[in-house]
């Protein structure tokens, strides 16, 4: 398990802005190589600055998480430079909202190839020479939609989360006896520039924009950069469930205590989504 990051190579996926870019900046100030990976070529670059700036050493690999040989390759350049991985940070994400009977097969797709099958495909690359050192660390971004379904809007965005959560603890019980730590961070509403790549779908473009909606419990942003701490402190004390927001572990729990009730609340007290006229 992480023990230090001074000296630790840790390597971040979407690290060029958000959440990614946060962790890289924390990892750095405390004494890590780090490795960011993303596809904002000048994001990355301005990150990269940031991360020498603090001075340490720095890596910045071009990387799609869709791709097996830009993993793997993302893999073959952090060896290359560093020689081992001591914490994967599988960060990259994208959104799709919609109702779910009419969200394209195209973004379903999408959606689950970024969230879902990026974090299988870091897995695949990095730990397998982490199962070899018998140490390391894997954190896997998820998301407190993945521990419950807060809306009507977002169904595809759940799923991925969902199954990113699921995946998270399996890979703790496969890990753990073999040295290797799994974290998995379920930030609630984070000042990102995710929104950029949201994608609704499904949906008449006139109701585009009537179907982006928040319970007014999540309505409280932390700023990105304030994740990192967050997420190195977590990591150090070997925390699986990182949780940006002190209030969703409550939530989560009991929503998993009574899943009917929680449920009929949640129709009970939240605005109906809006109707898409046969045809639309």
């Amino acid at each position: 398990m992480l023990e230090t990051f001074d000296g630790a190579v840790v390597v971040v996926t979407g690290g060029a802005s958000g959440i990614g870019r946060g962790i890289a900046l924390e990892a750095a100030r405390r004494g890590a190589k780090v490795a960011i990976a993303d596809l904002h070529a000048e994001r990355m670059a301005a990150t990269a600055a940031e991360l020498e700036a603090l001075g340490g050493e720095v890596l910045a690999v071009r990387c799609d998480v869709t791709s097996d040989a830009d993993v793997d390759a993302l893999r073959d350049a952090v060896i290359e430079r560093f020689g081992h991985v001591d914490l994967l940070c599988n960060n990259a994400g994208v959104p799709v909202l919609g109702p779910v009977e009419r969200v394209d097969m195209a973004d379903w797709q999408w959606i689950l190839d970024v969230n879902v099958l990026g974090i299988v495909r870091g897995v695949r690359a990095f730990v397998p020479a982490m199962l070899e050192r018998g140490k390391g660390h894997v954190l896997n971004t998820a998301s407190v939609a993945g521990i419950w379904a807060y809306s009507w809007d977002a169904a595809p965005y759940i799923t991925s989360k969902f199954a990113a959560y699921g995946l998270s603890e399996a890979m703790a019980r496969r890990l753990h006896p073999h040295g290797v730590g799994v974290s998995v961070l379920c930030p609630g509403l984070v000042t990102t520039n995710l929104g950029e790549n949201v994608r609704v779908s499904g949906v008449p473009a006139e109701q585009a924009g009537d179907w982006v909606w928040f319970p007014p419990e999540m309505l409280d942003p932390v700023d990105a950069e304030d994740v990192g701490p967050m997420v190195a402190d977590a990591v150090l004390g070997g925390r699986v469930a990182i949780f940006t927001h002190a209030n969703d572990e409550v939530i989560y729990k009991e929503w998993r205590r009574d899943i009917d009730a929680s449920l009929a609340r949640a129709v009970g007290d939240n605005p109906a989504p809006p109707v898409i006229p046969p045809g639309a």
